[in-house]
């Protein structure tokens, strides 16, 4: 197994002086120095829109909460997103209310979706945010370029293709230590001449249990180790052919179960081939394929319970874009993609006794999946047509699914769902503005599908009827002195798939929903030294159908960050106050977890100090709620699985109590 080895070379990196990227001002810190001040503002908080419907995000960069060690962690810091606590690990993202396969979350082009039943390693599990180049989120439907649609948006986690004009190593190095013994290690290595390249990078992030703000240990321990390798040919300036691989591991605990996660592991492989044209009308054309394993055993072998499974999942694609100019003022991106997925797993059957029974066991597929697509992707620009600097933007999808239910009462279905958009984006000097109509359909998804029907719990609801969301957007983005956003959505989704837990049995069921809601920013440098940034979102969900509030929805939430800069230093605060939640249907929600009842408002205060010696060389420290305040996210799962010596079962999963880090960067 590769990370035994890669596990003591990133121990020794940290060891060594790896460093912390800067939560410094600059970008790229260029203008930092021992007796320099830097020029520009280093993100210390969640990111401001600046292109319509798309919030971009440099991953490298610090910001509050602390490093992020996941990809959900990574999510929870830009406004609208909520993550569902279980524990230390493994927490699932939502944005705007909505999280599972409503969030298309794409890594670096490949779609890998889990293998657990009870989420978790969801795909953000497998995610260590500081190895990517950028971070995007599409808002809402207004995107058909990337796999099947997420409802909700589209999250890409990208990786830049390296090109060297001559002979040349690059790379950085940082590692982290917090309360409760947490620590992280990551290097990245980045080497070639103008034929070839090799990118490689390993991590590992570990934990111990945390505690809340009543002294109350919650079970929450994870390890985990990633390592990636990228070997690339460059024959001309204008084409790419990659070849990927990479690993990751690890083992956790959480506190709303009795099962721990004795191993999640990824194993994924990629050819990517990227080709620039010089014609007027073909402009470019990618090819990728790709294929990932996912395989889980969860267990409680350690508590001397004989209870455990073992899950894979298996997902193999790829796509195949072709970007055209047929006319001056029109980009157009042609596509088709393709994706197949297998589930399966094993159990304990009466009589056996430990994990080598189970491995012993033979695996039971139980469903699979086909996906076909087709899709157009457009920009018309009308600069030249009087209409000022404005463009449309238009797009339009056709997926086939074929799917197979292997248990229950077994099937198969054939799905055909068309999914399209149309946003039009007027610019007048400073000012942006952008509205735009998203309509998408959705499959249900294996977690949906392995709930029982509500009209007969003995069967599997694999005649759930698929989604269908149409949705309007919104909004307007200054940049002058001040920069602003306002981001507002409202939204009507036609057979719904609402989890209810409400009978004996939980069940899954198609309802009518709207949502309505948005995100607001507001960044200012007050002079050179100090900045503010705050941050609003809000998002309201009806239940149609029932004439009750929509399951799992998260308060208003408001985000304050004041920074300070003075020439090699810069300290920031962040006080993050969330609204108490009263609008809530006891048992009703989503794949990740249902409502509990009624949550009470916070405000927790995060302050960090950063001190960067050179360009290079850089030293943050922080510390995350600072009064040890105790509470929970709305969304958070039901601690009913705290079962640690002394510690006590909690309504819900609590947030971390007092939490100190340091983070030390290096970059050469």
């Amino acid at each position: 197994m590769l990370y035994q080895p890669i596990k003591l070379a990133v121990i020794l990196a940290g060891v060594l002086g790896t460093a912390a990227p800067q939560l410094a001002w600059s970008a790229e810190a260029a203008d930092c120095g021992e007796n320099q001040k830097c020029k520009d503002y280093l993100l210390v908080t969640a990111d401001v829109m600046r292109q319509p419907v798309h919030l971009v995000s440099d991953p490298k960069q610090n910001r509050l909460p602390l490093p992020a060690y996941d990809g959900s962690g990574f999510l929870r810091s830009i406004p609208g997103f909520n993550i569902t606590r279980k524990g230390g690990s493994g927490g699932d993202p939502m944005f705007r209310g909505l999280g599972g396969s409503r969030l298309n979350i794409v890594d670096d082009g490949q779609h890998v979706y889990g293998a657990c039943g009870g989420r978790m390693d969801p795909p953000t599990n497998y995610i260590y945010p500081e190895t990517y180049d950028q971070i995007t989120v599409i808002k809402g439907p207004q995107t058909v370029k990337y796999g099947p649609v997420g409802t909700a948006g589209t999250i890409l986690f990208e990786k830049n293709r390296h090109r060297f004009n001559q002979a040349d190593l690059e790379g950085r190095a940082s590692a982290t230590a917090g309360s409760f013994d947490r620590r992280d290690a990551m290097v990245e290595l980045n080497a070639g001449d103008k034929n070839y390249y090799l990118d490689f990078d390993i991590n590992q992030s570990s934990s111990d249990h945390y505690q809340d703000g009543n002294g109350n240990k919650v079970q929450s321990s994870y390890d985990r180790q990633n390592a990636n390798l990228a070997l690339g040919w460059t024959p001309t300036e204008r084409t790419v052919v990659e070849l990927t691989y990479g690993e990751s591991s690890g083992e956790a605990e959480y506190a709303d179960r009795l099962n721990k996660a004795r191993q999640i592991d990824n194993r994924d492989a990629a050819l990517l081939i990227q080709h620039e044209f010089e014609s007027s009308w073909l402009t470019a054309v990618e090819l990728q394929a790709f294929s990932n394993k996912n395989d889980h055993i969860m267990d409680r072998f350690d508590e001397g319970v004989n209870s455990g499974s073992n899950v894979r999942r298996m997902t193999d694609g790829g796509h195949l874009w072709f970007d055209l100019t047929p006319l001056d003022a029109l980009e157009l991106t042609l596509g088709l993609d393709y994706m197949s997925s297998a589930h399966d797993g094993r159990s304990m059957a009466p009589g056996d006794v430990g994990l080598d029974d189970l491995l012993n066991k033979p695996f039971k597929e139980d469903m699979r999946y086909k996906n076909y697509a087709l899709f157009a992707e457009s920009r018309y620009g009308f600069d030249n047509q009087g209409l000022g600097n404005s463009s449309l933007h238009a797009g339009l999808r056709v997926d086939r699914w074929d799917g197979e239910l292997l248990i229950a009462q077994q099937g198969e279905r054939e799905d055909t769902l068309y999914s399209g958009y149309v946003r039009y984006e007027y610019q007048l000097d400073a000012h942006q503005y952008y509205a735009g109509f998203g309509s998408a359909q959705r499959m249900p998804d294996y977690w949906e599908i392995m709930k029982a029907s509500a009209d007969n719990p003995a069967q599997k609801a694999f005649d759930l009827k698929a989604e269908t969301t149409n949705q309007f957007d919104i909004g307007w983005i200054y940049q002058g002195p001040v920069e602003a956003s306002v981001s507002l959505f409202y939204g009507e989704i036609n057979d719904y798939i609402l989890i209810d837990s409400t009978s004996n049995t939980t069940v899954a069921r198609n309802i009518d929903a709207s949502l309505f809601g948005g995100e607001a920013s507001l960044d200012y440098a007050l002079n050179e030294q100090w900045s503010s940034q705050l941050t609003v979102s809000y998002t309201h969900g009806e239940n149609d159908t029932d004439k009750v509030a929509l399951g799992q929805i998260s308060p208003l939430e408001a985000r304050l960050t004041v920074n300070y800069q003075w020439q090699a230093w810069t300290m920031a605060a962040q006080w993050r106050v969330v609204a108490a939640q009263d609008r809530y249907t006891l048992g009703h929600g989503n794949i990740v977890g249902q409502d509990l009842g009624p949550s009470s408002g916070f405000g927790t205060l995060a302050l960090n100090a950063s001190w960067s010696y050179s360009k290079d060389l850089s030293f943050i420290f922080g510390v995350e709620n600072l009064f040890d305040a105790t509470y929970a996210e709305h969304v958070s799962k039901a601690g009913t699985g705290n079962d640690l010596p002394g510690s006590e079962t909690m309504f819900r999963v609590n947030e971390p109590g007092r939490n100190l880090w340091a983070k030390l960067t290096y970059q050469f």
